[in-house]
């Protein structure tokens, strides 16, 4: 599999393409890609693909690719009737936190510290490297994402994680839109088995949203509505290039809305918390931002930016 750009005027621009293992035959997977700069695939047979702000591309996106999929850039949707809709991606990312993404890839050891399963996501543009908290709901994929706290030397592109050591090895590349300070890189990142403090998981439901962390938190921090602080806005997908960000509110005018937290409350073994959020629905864009502590007084500060598609059961 491999994607490729638009630019070339051709039945294969912005598509998604599979190749025959003899080389004999290609075909469509899914259309709709501006300037995607690498994908990935999963060991259950996922494949992913990240494009770049633009034109029909309001801000950077991470896709879990559907066959026959379009998603979102008109000048490549290949289809006899131009379509009105799109492909909702697995996550929007602000363009801020990442302007230019890079490859996906999937850890499946434990050799790599508390996140077996979960998937990678770098980025060329900010020379960082994202965890990818994914979940399903009712057939419905959507994600958010956390940044690891470290930066690479140039633009990450390439990710793969070693069958031998378990280890994550990323590639990387200085040029158009990057803040990479060296022309290349190839570059480990490695687990030293020291505790790790993040968030792990991500959870949408009709009555709030459930966070998992790697650690034990402090119960008086984890329970302070103070400690958390989250907002919501949306784009709009048209041609101009990119997009404002846009209350829900008042979807005319730019802006975030503020989302109130009725209550936090501390679940599985301090591990998890629950973030009790009155009238929450589907919304492109949302900034999770946290202050804590480890039930070892450990700091643990950060932000989550996901989308939502669908609402799980109340919990």
């Amino acid at each position: 599999y491999y994607v490729k750009g638009h630019g070339a005027n051709n039945e294969h621009a912005g598509t998604l393409l599979k190749v025959s293992a003899d080389g004999t035959d290609i075909s469509v997977v899914a259309t709709g890609f501006r300037w995607p700069n690498g994908s990935g695939a999963g060991p259950n047979g996922e494949l992913t693909v990240a494009d770049q702000q633009g034109t029909w591309v309001p801000s950077s996106r991470v896709d879990l690719v559907k066959k026959g999929g379009f998603y979102g850039f008109m000048n490549a949707h290949h289809r006899k009737k131009a379509p009105t809709a799109y492909d909702g991606p697995l996550c929007w990312i602000p363009h801020k936190v990442d302007n230019s993404c890079g490859g996906q890839a999937w850890n499946t050891s434990d050799k790599w510290g508390p996140f077996k399963g979960h998937m990678v996501h770098c980025s060329y543009g900010k020379c960082t490297l994202f965890l990818v908290l994914q979940e399903n709901v009712g057939g419905v994929d959507q994600a958010g994402i956390f940044q690891f706290p470290f930066k690479f030397q140039s633009g990450g592109m390439r990710a793969r994680f070693n069958p031998h050591d378990g280890q994550l090895y990323v590639s990387g590349l200085k040029g158009w839109q990057t803040s990479g300070a060296k022309d290349g890189c190839l570059q480990r990142v490695r687990f030293t088995g020291a505790k790790v403090s993040m968030p792990r998981s991500l959870n949408i439901h009709e009555n709030g949203i459930r966070v998992g962390f790697t650690q034990q938190l402090d119960k008086e921090l984890a329970e302070d509505l103070d400690s958390w602080q989250i907002e919501q806005w949306n784009y709009q997908w048209t041609s101009k290039y990119g997009s404002k960000e846009y209350k829900v509110s008042e979807p005319s005018a730019t802006g975030h809305d503020k989302v109130e937290v009725r209550s936090a409350r501390l679940l599985l073994g301090g591990r998890e918390v629950f973030l009790e959020i009155p009238n929450l629905a589907p919304v492109m864009q949302m900034k999770i931002e946290f202050d804590l502590e480890t039930a070892n007084g450990d700091e643990m500060i950060g932000a989550l930016h996901n989308t939502i598609h669908a609402l799980g059961p109340a919990l």
